[in-house]
């Protein structure tokens, strides 16, 4: 018996599981939109990290009650299949710690802990995007509007984002595709399906040139309406700025705005006629100062930080991925100005180190430094 001495058990330790399943599991643990899901990654850093503390109470404090019974009921090996099934269809798997997960989500409290996508995931991290949203049936101005103005944007540089819905949304992903521009389709249904069906040939043009991605994944069942309202934060947390076409006063699309007023980005909106109901939305964000007015591509290209290119220039434009410094010092960014000596805390970066990072990421548009040396996301 001496030898067993200071053992505690007569088994070995049992494996800790894969990374991604893990990721899986706590995002099915959490469910969709989880207002716990920032609290849980400060509470544990990540997911295998979650998993180890499943019994404890500070996991049950971090994901709140619901979701504490149902880490108990689910494991990291269900999801297995998931993956393969993923791998047969296409789709990547991007987990929050993935290098072409979004940064923008990370910084909202109710981010996606897992996304799927089909195309280049690499557009995802790209600076100078716009949300382009609006009515679901538009007007013949509303889809004049988003063609001129959503086109120009896309031949100046702008990465075109919207929710592959009817009308105004299709509109802005297609005066992205017409000029053989990148655009990014955030989807409110499962990533192997798409809504409308009608719109299958535009997504296939998409992935061609740019990403699609959703938070739920393939043969997810009973995601409804519910799921078009929680992809609408994530337009508004992936765009620089929320351009609104055409919009009545109560519609998916002011939730839109909500969300992005609430993360900081700067909302504008196209003047319509005062005898239009479609315009009403639109009308009332400029009336009451929520919203700064857009008649032209060239209103929004200062405050994207562009300026007008030739077609073939952003025609040869492609992403490249971020370095493991650039997205330590990124994530530190936000809107709010940061200077030298606060993002060396952050970063945990020597300041030699830091300051090439963020000459790196000044050249390629991702950060505006301001007078005094302080630096914000563009």
């Amino acid at each position: 018996m001496s030898g067993l001495a200071g053992q505690t058990s007569l088994f070995p330790p049992e494996p800790a599981p894969d990374p991604l399943l893990c990721w899986l599991w706590l995002a099915h643990v959490l469910g969709p939109a989880s207002v716990h899901a920032g609290r849980m990654l400060d509470a544990f850093g990540g997911a295998q990290e979650a998993w180890e503390a499943r019994d404890t109470a500070e996991f049950r404090l971090a994901a709140g009650e619901a979701a504490a019974l149902r880490a108990q009921q689910l494991a990291p090996e269900q999801y297995h299949p998931l993956v393969m099934r993923c791998d047969d269809l296409g789709v990547r798997i991007l987990p929050f710690d993935d290098p072409d997960y979004p940064l923008a989500f990370s910084r909202i409290p109710d981010m996606p802990l897992v996304l799927y996508c089909t195309g280049d995931p690499l557009w995802l991290n790209e600076p100078g995007s716009v949300g382009i949203v609006g009515s679901r049936k538009p007007t013949e101005y509303g889809l004049n509007a988003a063609a001129d103005i959503g086109g120009e944007l896309a031949q100046s540089g702008a990465l075109i984002v919207s929710g592959l819905a009817d009308g105004l949304d299709s509109a802005g992903h297609r005066a992205a595709v017409k000029n053989n521009c990148p655009t990014i389709a955030v989807m409110g249904v499962p990533i192997d399906r798409t809504y409308p069906a009608a719109n299958v040939v535009l997504r296939h043009k998409i992935e061609q040139k740019g990403c699609v991605i959703s938070e739920y994944p393939p043969r997810s069942e009973g995601v409804g309406p519910n799921g078009f309202l929680q992809r609408n934060r994530l337009i508004a947390a992936l765009s620089s700025a929320l351009l609104v076409v055409e919009a009545q006063e109560k519609s998916g699309t002011m939730s839109t705005v909500s969300h992005a007023e609430r993360y900081g980005k700067p909302v504008f909106a196209v003047p319509g006629s005062i005898y239009s109901p479609n315009s009403a939305g639109t009308n009332g964000l400029l009336r009451d100062g929520r919203a700064r007015a857009v008649c032209s591509a060239a209103d929004l290209l200062g405050p994207l930080g562009l300026r007008r290119q030739s077609a073939a220039a952003v025609t040869a434009k492609q992403p490249e991925p971020l370095s493991e410094n650039e997205r330590k010092v990124l994530s530190c960014i936000g809107p709010q100005p940061l200077g030298i000596e606060e993002l060396c805390v952050r970063s945990g970066l020597p300041t030699a180190v830091l300051l090439g990072t963020l000459m790196k990421l000044e050249l390629s548009g991702r950060v505006l430094c301001m007078p005094g040396k302080r630096y914000v996301i563009k």
